[in-house]
C-alpha cells in the first residue's frame, strides 16, 4: 500500500506519521495523492493539482481564521488591496507576516515603518522605510505581546493561513486593540477538500479499503 503526500505543511506531517504507522509507504508517484501544502503555496498546489488529475485525489488545508468580537480584522482578496487597506489606516508602524512573494506593494508606501517578518534573512532586502525581523518562531501569546508593545507595533499583516502556528500575533493583536488586515486564500479549482488530518486519514483508509477500527484493536 502506497500514498503520495505533496507539500510540507504541519498536516502533511502529521499524516505522514499516521499512515506510516498503519503500514503505508509515502511514495511520490503512488496513485493515491494527498495534497497538503502551505495554504500560500499556491504554484504548488496548482502543479498538485494537475498532476494528480487523473489520480484519486483530496486537499488537505486547514481552515481559515475567523474574527471574534474583540478582533479589529480587515479582509483583502490580494497584497495589494491589503496595502492600501492598511495605507487608510492612518498608523506609523506596521508588521509584515505575508511572506517574502507579496511584499512589493508595502514597499511602495511611504509613511509606514514596515517591520518584515521573514524566515529568509538578509533576504528579503529591507523596506525603504523599516526593517527584516529574523523569524525564530514558534511564538507564543505573551512572547507576541511583548515583542509588538517593544516594537510600536500598531498594525497587522498576515496572510489567512489558519493553523496553531501563527496564532498567537492575532490573539496578541486581540489584547492590545491593534488592527490587522488579513490577506485571503486565492481561490482554487472544485476539488474534494478535507480540513484536517483525522479527514485526511478516513479518505485515505476508505481508498485502500482498511478498517480504523480493526488496525486500532
Amino acid at each position: 500500500m502506497k500514498l503520495a503526500i505533496v507539500g510540507g505543511s504541519r498536516e502533511a506531517e502529521l499524516l505522514a506519521k499516521e499512515v506510516k504507522a498503519l503500514g503505508i509507504e509515502i511514495d511520490p508517484s503512488a496513485g493515491l495523492v494527498v495534497i497538503a501544502p502551505h495554504p500560500f503555496d499556491t504554484d504548488l498546489i496548482e502543479c498538485a493539482l494537475l498532476s494528480a488529475a487523473n489520480k484519486p485525489h483530496i486537499l488537505l488545508q486547514r481552515p481559515k481564521w475567523q474574527p471574534e468580537k474583540d478582533d479589529n480584522w480587515h479582509f483583502a482578496n490580494s497584497a495589494q488591496e491589503a496595502a492600501k487597506t492598511l495605507e487608510s489606516l492612518n498608523i506609523s508602524r506596521a508588521l509584515l507576516a505575508v511572506g517574502n512573494a507579496r511584499l512589493a506593494p508595502f514597499y511602495r508606501l511611504k509613511n509606514i515603518d514596515l517591520v518584515v517578518r521573514s524566515r529568509n534573512t538578509p533576504h528579503p532586502p529591507a523596506p525603504p522605510k523599516g526593517r527584516i525581523c529574523p523569524f525564530f518562531g514558534p511564538f507564543d501569546i505573551k512572547t507576541e505581546l511583548k515583542g509588538l508593545t517593544e516594537q510600536g507595533i500598531n498594525a497587522l499583516v498576515v496572510h489567512n493561513a489558519g493553523g496553531r502556528g501563527g496564532w498567537p500575533k492575532l490573539a496578541a493583536a486581540r489584547q492590545l486593540g491593534l488592527p490587522v488586515v488579513l490577506i485571503d486564500r486565492p481561490d482554487l479549482p472544485d476539488v474534494k477538500t478535507v480540513t484536517d488530518v483525522d479527514a485526511a486519514l478516513d479518505w485515505v483508509a476508505a481508498s485502500l479499503g482498511l478498517d480504523l477500527c480493526a488496525q486500532s484493536t
